[in-house]
């Protein structure tokens, strides 16, 4: 990962710590026969911790809250029809990091990642095409104007700001005079939209980014994530715990104190109320009254919660280092793990024969299969 995505995602090196390409995922060569036929034939397959074990960075939904999509490191595009309980793999035909992803409806997605690649859907995954974006820089965030499925905006690396009006099949640039990295996109409306990034930079339009304002404001760290609860109120996290909020549109920023320190990387609404933070840590953050004031919820682990989405006040889902995905059907009060597997680093791992093995690593962890890897069993120790 280059220095632009450490910067993105601080830390996520970190917890994927020394053992993580030889030990954490425990790919084992699969038995059957290779096939050249698809990228899913390609020799190796996770084991654990399953589906999938890399960084992931964005999380959506459609409306129905069953179909839904995650991306992440090394290419990861996985897929949902039950809410999250269940995820297989798709395969893109860019290999590329993707850092965002916007569902527009339960077979339409448009996904953004390194080097500009932008991938749009409209068969549920079936199929992805890569769409020309123009620029080799990495795209970080993409949004779409609410309700409507044509018009949005992508943002990335050295001020990057992206338009399509056709539902992400062509794109074209527009300007401010951001020069740092923009992490996040967020609009209320066709044209009233705000993006945040790197040194604390903040940009507001009010004419579907024909034109960028930009606000100063005191700090080096960067704002890592914004959302809009209407047209005039939206709310910006970042980095050591800063949180900003308008009631006017974007003219004026107040600081608001949440008296964390923690790195807050993603914010969600569902109306003007009701809304969710999530960051270092394993960090949650509710608010109940548009983001004046917010409280903590635990949610029994500490992975860098980097995703967040939420499809209504009850239904919400998260995700984060190590392929982590987690989900909430009380309004973030309670979450429940979607993914399978330990999370610990591994050291060793040997088989008596094609089914019977051991791995061993971290914290006295012993896991144990009977069935050639592909279900594992955590044994007390």
């Amino acid at each position: 990962m280059n220095s632009i995505s450490r910067q993105l995602s601080r830390g996520s090196s970190c917890h994927r710590r020394g053992a993580f390409a030889c030990a954490l995922l425990l790919l084992l060569l699969s038995c059957a026969p290779l096939r050249a036929q698809s990228p899913a034939q390609r020799g190796w397959l996770w084991q654990n911790p399953l589906p999938q074990g890399n960084q992931i960075y964005a999380i959506g939904f459609a409306a129905d809250k069953e179909h839904g999509w995650a991306v992440g490191a090394d290419g990861v595009l996985l897929h949902t029809d039950n809410g999250g309980f269940e995820w297989e793999n798709q395969y893109p035909p860019a290999r590329s990091t993707l850092y965002s992803i916007f569902v527009k409806a339960k077979k339409s997605a448009v996904a953004v990642g390194a080097r500009g690649v932008i991938l749009t859907t409209e068969n549920g995954g079936n199929k992805w095409i890569q769409r020309p974006s123009g620029i080799s820089d990495h795209l970080y965030s993409v949004t779409f104007a609410p309700g409507d499925g044509t018009r949005g905006w992508a943002v990335g690396t050295y001020g990057r700001i992206l338009h399509t009006a056709d539902g992400g099949e062509t794109w074209k640039l527009q300007f401010s005079d951001a020069r740092t990295h923009l992490f996040s996109v967020s609009f209320a409306d066709q044209s009233n939209g705000a993006i945040v990034g790197a040194n604390n930079m903040l940009l507001v339009t009010h004419d579907g980014g024909e034109t960028w304002k930009r606000y100063a404001d005191d700090g080096p760290l960067p704002l890592t994530s914004i959302a809009f609860l209407s047209a005039q109120r939206a709310v910006a996290v970042g980095y050591g715990g800063r949180m900003l909020r308008t009631e006017d549109g974007g003219e004026t920023w107040q600081t608001v104190n949440i008296y964390l320190s923690t790195d807050l990387l993603t914010v969600c609404f569902v109306d003007e109320r009701r809304g969710w933070a999530t960051g270092d840590g394993g960090v949650v953050l509710m608010t109940g009254d548009g983001g004046k004031t917010w409280i903590p919820v635990s949610v029994r682990t500490n992975p860098r919660l980097v995703a967040l989405y939420f499809a209504d006040p009850f239904t919400g889902w998260s995700a984060g280092s190590d392929g982590l995905l987690i989900r909430t059907d009380d309004g973030g009060f309670q979450w429940r793990r979607l993914t399978e597997g330990g999370r610990e680093d591994l050291a060793d791992i040997y088989f008596h024969n094609g089914s019977r093995g051991w791995a061993v690593g971290a914290r006295g962890k012993i896991l144990a299969t009977d069935s050639g890897g592909r279900v594992w069993v955590t044994i007390p120790t």
